[in-house]
């Protein structure tokens, strides 16, 4: 998660369970409660707090998996294309104001570090994006991925100029 800004001192006043489950986790984790608290109030600012706006779930990886799997490959491109015409137009213009190539990338970026989607990696030559992403949900969630992204480009104005699909991993060229 993004480590930006300074910190700020600031007193609240915590439900007890919550404390204790707090403590357990930070315990857990070998992190500071004061850190971990930080990381939650960075996931709710930076990406959760839009996704309640739209009424997000959260599932499990397993589960998760298991309906991907059931899904023939031409449903699954459907229903990415249809969702990618809504769903990140909704949270990008909530959260950057304006659907663009930068804000497209940053909302792509923020399923990475928040919603744990997939390893995000960029690179930037002479205005020619190489986007790659990398998870272990198969090569479903990659065609997913593949179509779900690129109707958030095309709403950017954008079109992708090629993705290449893989069994771990998707890779997305955009100039």
């Amino acid at each position: 998660m993004p480590r930006d800004g300074k910190t700020v001192a600031k007193s609240f006043r915590v439900n007890e369970k919550a404390l204790e489950a707090l403590q357990e986790e930070a315990k857990r984790q070998s992190i500071s409660v004061n850190t971990l608290v930080n990381q939650l109030l960075l996931d709710y600012s930076e990406f959760g707090r839009y996704l309640h706006r739209v009424n997000a779930l959260k599932l499990s990886r397993k589960t998760f998996g298991e309906i991907l799997n059931t899904v023939s490959d031409d449903n699954l491109v459907k229903a990415a294309q249809s969702a990618g015409k809504s769903a990140p137009v909704a949270l990008i213009a909530s959260k950057y104001g304006n659907v663009n190539v930068s804000s497209v990338l940053g909302y792509i970026h923020d399923l990475s570090a928040y919603a744990n989607l997939f390893e995000y990696y960029e690179k930037n030559e002479n205005e020619r994006w190489t986007i790659t992403l990398m998870h272990e949900l198969g090569p479903k969630w990659s065609t997913f991925l593949s179509a779900y992204l690129g109707e958030a480009f095309v709403s950017a104005g954008i079109q992708p100029v090629r993705d290449n699909v893989k069994v771990q991993n998707l890779l997305i060229l955009v100039s």
